[in-house]
């Protein structure tokens, strides 16, 4: 796959110079061998998702990237700066925080990168589930119909319907060093047990989980939640909320799941003996975002999301610090 990739990823001329085959097109190659290929791909991933923990244990040093959403070229200019040589013979480990598809046009380029990486480097490789991994989030957005076009309706569905089935199985969080808590979305609200009660429920989040809107709030909420923006989400009710609720209101922005003030943050950060939690989830124009003093930070990973100007980014954490690394992806 990832031999098929480089094809893909690379112009193609003739000895007089012309362009047979663009960059980042898949020329003449054919598409059902591909969409098999990707099929099976899948199916031995998902063998190796379902033994990983749903919240997952690392230690540093560890790159952490967050929403790719289909943008193949800037997950391409971040391997030929972190992992130049492969995740294998790359001292860091590398966590993705979720939304690998969607929005951009290559998102089957992009799952099919990540997957055939994380069989080839299962201890360095690791992938978190976000909101758009999510069969309902997709059919509202672009992946379902990219499959369709890409593969036809009946063997487009088989890749989407084989994709997703990873999907069902990528774990929820991560914890690094024991300090750095990592999610896609955000915190949830406390559990009755709190503390270390909340990180062993994680653990016992359901997997596969198909529906997770459904069968898990705590992974719910985890995929959607954000930062309480003061200035797009404070009104009085919301203020009325936050105090009564311990610092979560309703996300209006999103229409479903929670916000959380600083003080839920500090309130988590205590009861589970965390400093810091990273996050994706929102565009940010530099690439990354700093929030709610310092202790949570919000990276976003594909460059010129929607036709924006914002820029990508990535956190290292090494040697009980954190770096925020914008990458030049023209």
């Amino acid at each position: 796959m990832l031999t098929g990739l480089r094809y893909f990823e690379r112009p193609i001329k003739d000895k007089m110079g012309e362009v047979l085959k663009q960059a980042f097109d898949w020329g003449q190659v054919d598409k059902q061998a591909l969409a098999k290929c990707l099929i099976v791909l899948c199916s031995t991933v998902r063998d190796v998702m379902k033994d990983e923990k749903r919240l997952l244990r690392l230690q540093e040093p560890v790159y952490i990237l967050g929403d790719i959403h289909g943008n193949f070229r800037d997950l391409v200019c971040f391997e030929k700066v972190l992992w130049r040589m492969g995740p294998i013979l790359t001292p860091s480990s590398f966590l993705f925080l979720g939304d690998y598809v969607d929005r951009g046009e290559q998102g089957i380029e992009v799952v099919a990168y990540l997957f055939a990486q994380k069989l080839l480097a299962p201890e360095k490789f690791y992938l978190l589930r976000g909101n758009h991994e999510v069969r309902s989030v997709q059919r509202m957005f672009s992946f379902r119909s990219e499959c369709t076009e890409k593969f036809g309706e009946e063997l487009g569905s088989d890749v989407w319907e084989a994709v997703n089935t990873v999907f069902d199985c990528m774990p929820i969080a991560a914890v690094v060093d024991s300090k750095l808590f990592c999610v896609h979305g955000g915190i949830p609200r406390p559990i009755q047990d709190g503390g270390d009660g909340l990180l062993l429920a994680i653990d016992k989040i359901p997997c596969p989980l198909r529906n997770p809107e459904v069968e898990s709030t705590l992974a719910w909420e985890i995929l959607w939640s954000d930062p309480i923006n003061k200035d797009t989400d404070i009104t009085d009710d919301t203020e009325k909320e936050l105090v009564s609720n311990g610092g979560f209101a309703r996300n209006k922005r999103r229409g479903t799941a929670n916000v959380f003030s600083c003080r839920a943050l500090e309130t988590f950060l205590r009861n589970t003996g965390l400093s810091h939690v990273v996050r994706a989830h929102e565009v940010q124009q530099a690439g990354f975002q700093v929030q709610q003093k310092g202790q949570l930070l919000t990276v976003f990973s594909s460059s010129h999301y929607c036709g924006g100007s914002n820029e990508a980014a990535c956190i290292l954490a090494d040697r009980r610090k954190i770096r925020i690394m914008r990458i030049d992806t023209t």
